[in-house]
């Protein structure tokens, strides 16, 4: 897929989920796409084929722009951040975020690196290790918000997510309904364009960091 193609069409696609991209972001973007497709030869970051990748990558990773469920300012942690979805987009489309990476895969890690500087991205960090050992490196409590995209089950990212937020801090489990504890949180659904699968943004709010509150 060439530049032409790839704005033409996530440039609907999000103007469909309520989200504007400028020309900075839709070039960062296609900068994002073309560095994945050359890395995804070497160590395989996403495995459907390039088409999707739009569809089922970079504009699921935008939901919670359109949802309103993103200020701009916040200190987000991505839990499980692999080939970069949904804190890179979402960093993409929202600059004045702080980014950290949260990622234990060394090769993944690296890759995260490279893309970083590729991107130029300012308030970035790639946090290498398993959650416990980044924890223990300082992270304890530093973040807004946390998100996570097909890292695990939402019932282990609840439990993961805890620590790494500031009192009032929330989580975002981009999930389907089937997996939602009932009664816990706010569901906000949404389907991608394009796509025929429904999905939820699952939002937690920690009124203590050790405490989930709903």
């Amino acid at each position: 897929m060439d530049r032409e193609q790839f704005i033409r069409h996530i440039s609907s696609g999000a103007a469909g989920m309520g989200v504007e991209l400028d020309g900075q972001a839709l070039d960062r973007l296609f900068l994002y796409f073309a560095e994945l497709q050359r890395w995804n030869r070497k160590i395989n970051l996403v495995s459907r084929q390039e088409p999707d990748w739009i569809r089922v990558h970079f504009l699921d990773s935008l939901a919670p722009l359109g949802m309103g469920l993103l200020g701009g300012q916040e200190r987000v942690v991505d839990l499980g951040a692999g080939a970069g979805f949904p804190g890179v987009p979402l960093k993409i489309a929202s600059p004045g975020i702080f980014l950290g990476m949260a990622e234990a895969s060394g090769r993944k890690c690296a890759w995260l690196r490279h893309l970083s500087r590729a991107l130029d991205m300012e308030g970035t960090r790639v946090l290498e290790g398993r959650f416990e050992r980044i924890l223990d490196e300082g992270w304890r409590g530093r973040f807004d918000l946390a998100v996570s995209r097909a890292a695990a089950k939402p019932s282990k990212i609840l439990k993961a997510a805890q620590p790494f937020l500031a009192p009032q801090g929330r989580l975002l489990v981009y999930t389907t309904e089937p997996l939602v504890e009932k009664g816990r949180g706010r569901i906000h659904p949404y389907t991608v364009p394009g796509s025929k699968v429904p999905s939820v943004i699952w939002e937690l709010r920690f009124q203590h960091p050790q405490t989930a509150g709903p």
